[in-house]
């Protein structure tokens, strides 16, 4: 077995982007509760995808590598977010009003209007992005790296031991002298 440990790339790139793109839509990522727990999923997600590859490898993985992981998740996490929250901006039509007036078109609920209102309101332009930005990277920094840990303790994993040369029988016991 290879007990070299794996890349935590893309255990991290999938966790922070799956979630990250939940996050960066507005009618998901806006509800407050619902942001912090996609946070921690990410970094869960990431713990959980990485202690596989560990197994497969015969590495330990333990919640202090998982803190490790669901830190960088949520690195993956505020960048994808941005990325989406600024498609989503562009497409959006840019008078708050005409948008609400959409919505209200299509049955949401009064509850996520509000939510859209006070999204609308609070991102204006690319300083609104750059600010949403480093205040999910803040956000994910703590709370991806609590869903790591998570990660880490649940999904565990103990390192194999190594393998030992195969045991070989003793060589044969020389032919006893004859006797006189």
């Amino acid at each position: 077995m290879d007990n070299h440990a794996p890349s935590m790339l893309r255990s991290t790139l999938i966790g922070g982007t799956v979630f990250g793109f939940l996050g960066g839509i507005p009618i998901v990522g806006g509800l407050n509760c619902l942001c912090c727990s996609l946070f921690v999923a990410g970094g869960f997600l990431a713990a959980f995808l990485y202690s596989k590859e560990c197994a497969a490898a015969g590495v330990e993985f333990k919640p202090g590598n998982g803190a490790l992981i669901g830190l960088v998740a949520g690195l993956f996490y505020s960048v994808t977010t941005a990325i989406v929250s600024g498609i989503v901006s562009m497409l959006m039509p840019t008078d708050p009003e005409q948008m609400i007036d959409m919505m209200e078109q299509m049955g949401v609920p009064p509850e996520s209007l509000d939510i859209a209102a006070k999204w609308m309101e609070s991102s204006t332009g690319i300083m609104g992005l750059i600010f949403g930005f480093f205040i999910a990277l803040l956000l994910a920094a703590i709370f991806s790296t609590i869903g790591g840990l998570i990660g880490g303790a649940v999904f565990k994993v103990q390192p194999q031991p190594p393998e030992s040369p195969t045991a070989q029988a003793p060589p044969p016991a020389p032919p006893a002298p004859p006797m006189e």
